[in-house]
């Protein structure tokens, strides 16, 4: 029986150490578990995210579209397998084509260019859109590819568009322009306030209304400013300064206006020439 009493002890010894080990191996399991749960926690948090914001999300490789986003898609009007393994020069405006393969190759490349530049593309109904894209170079399976996020800003584009023709208009008449808002800051003049009364557009449309009034009338245009209606027009005659201290009586007219949910004053200003003196 001695010799059964001295090989307890090591068989005991390895059991207990068989045993740490299987509770070594069961907490790095669980470690594990949790870890890939919380990445495929992370997965569809990201993928969630991706396929929620509404910017354009597109991986492309070689010009050809690899993945892309909800909105991605929808921007351009094509379901999602309409623009995988696709080519994405052909979704840009025929024009614009070599222009952005050749973009493509730099950026996947590595090199660094301007980022928000506007792109036309066309829609799956022809339609023109313009996109504003910032493109990155990244990894995928071991080799160079393009993240390219994007937003439509079409409309944004027709409203400029218009804003400059309509400028275009107002600096051909001869009248005095101005845009305030409600609080008497300069917004907008035409090229008719620069020329009468010899500021520039940049310093004047860091100016308040009432700058350009004379001292004794300041307080007046202020109250003309709180009290103006949006259910008629004001008319009044007052004076402006001009930039070399010269005064300048005018006639005025002005109303207010909506653009969007803001207000705004809109004025128009005529010089008063003195009687006997020839208008040129």
């Amino acid at each position: 029986m001695e010799p059964q009493k001295h090989l307890a002890g090591p068989v005991t010894g390895q059991i207990e150490e068989l045993s740490k080990g299987i509770q070594a191996l069961e907490e790095t399991l669980a470690r594990f578990k949790a870890l890939d749960s919380n990445f495929h926690e992370m997965q569809y948090l990201i993928y969630s995210y991706v396929e929620k914001i509404k910017e354009g999300l597109v991986l492309i490789q070689d010009e050809m579209v690899i993945w892309a986003n909800r909105a991605g898609c929808d921007i351009l009007g094509y379901q999602l397998e309409e623009v995988i393994n696709k080519s994405a020069i052909e979704f840009a405006h025929p024009r614009y084509r070599r222009q952005l393969s050749a973009r493509f190759a730099m950026v996947q490349a590595g090199d660094e260019i301007p980022a928000g530049v506007l792109w036309p593309f066309l829609t799956k109904t022809r339609e023109i859109k313009y996109v504003r894209p910032f493109s990155y170079r990244v990894m995928y399976m071991g080799r160079p590819a393009i993240m390219s996020f994007f937003y439509d800003v079409t409309e944004d584009k027709k409203l400029q568009e218009e804003l400059s023709m309509r400028s275009e208009m107002l600096d051909l008449v001869s009248d005095s322009v101005f845009l305030i808002d409600m609080v008497g800051n300069i917004k907008y003049v035409n090229k008719a306030v620069c020329q009468s009364l010899g500021y520039t557009q940049d310093e004047i449309t860091n100016m308040s209304v009432i700058d350009i009034n004379p001292d004794e009338l300041k307080r007046k245009a202020e109250i003309r400013v709180k009290t103006v209606s949006s259910e008629k027009e004001g008319r009044f005659k007052t004076v402006h300064v001009r930039k070399n201290g010269s005064r300048m009586p005018v006639d005025v007219r002005i109303k207010v206006i909506k653009r969007g949910d803001q207000q705004f004053i809109l004025g128009v200003v005529r010089e008063i020439i003195p009687e006997g003196i020839q208008e040129i």
